[in-house]
């Protein structure tokens, strides 16, 4: 099942999102990613947080139509996003993509990288319309597409035993560390680029 989640951050361009949201078979509304659902014209299959930014009109409108609603304490151990998460993995979801999870608080945006260690070998990504964000399990194969640039920033203390093509700057099984900036920015040169990871976890953001 691939499951799409709308989280409270920024969404920048209504129209690519909608075209991107069309392939999911299910979608979470994530608190207060209720107004982005509701500015698309979009009913989510459920609705989880807890509900402290959530548009109130709009989530009456979504109780009269019957969407669930997982409803939590504001204090919580977990944020709106992890919930949702969690809930993506506990519906076998084969794939997980996530809107409206950059801009904003800051706090929430590192908070959400490691939303994407919860997938557990599965294929997530953060998506906007400029950036994409994928979590390196083992291998990972990115199109160019229009994208720029794909920098590898180590999420972990260490990421070994990584190797790439179609990139390039290609690293042959080196290790990228935290406290290095040697994975920024670097460009394609091939329409796919594949990336192969040892151990640790590594993040691969395309920007264009």
């Amino acid at each position: 099942m691939r499951i799409a989640i709308i989280a409270n951050g920024e969404i920048n361009d209504y129209v690519p999102t909608k075209q991107k949201l069309q392939n999911a078979d299910h979608i979470i509304a994530c608190d207060g990613g209720l107004r982005h659902a509701e500015a698309m014209e979009i009913w989510p299959d459920v609705i989880i947080g807890d509900l402290d930014s959530a548009p109130s009109t709009y989530l009456e409108a979504c109780k009269r139509r019957s969407i669930p609603i997982h409803a939590y304490a504001v204090e919580k151990d977990d944020t709106d996003l992890a919930l949702a998460m969690s809930y993506a993995m506990e519906r076998s979801a084969s794939s997980v993509i996530i809107f409206g999870a950059l801009g904003g608080r800051v706090d929430h945006l590192i908070a959400n990288y490691h939303v994407l260690v919860m997938s557990k070998g599965i294929s997530a990504e953060i998506w906007d319309v400029n950036t994409s964000i994928h979590l390196v399990h083992d291998t990972l194969y990115l199109p160019k597409e229009d994208y720029k640039t794909l920098s590898l920033i180590p999420l972990s203390t260490e990421v070994t035993g990584i190797i790439t093509q179609g990139l390039v700057y290609p690293l042959n099984g080196e290790s990228l560390c935290m406290g290095t900036t040697r994975g920024v920015s670097n460009c394609f040169n091939k329409n796919v680029a594949t990336i192969v990871v040892e151990s640790g976890t590594l993040l691969a953001i395309r920007c264009k």
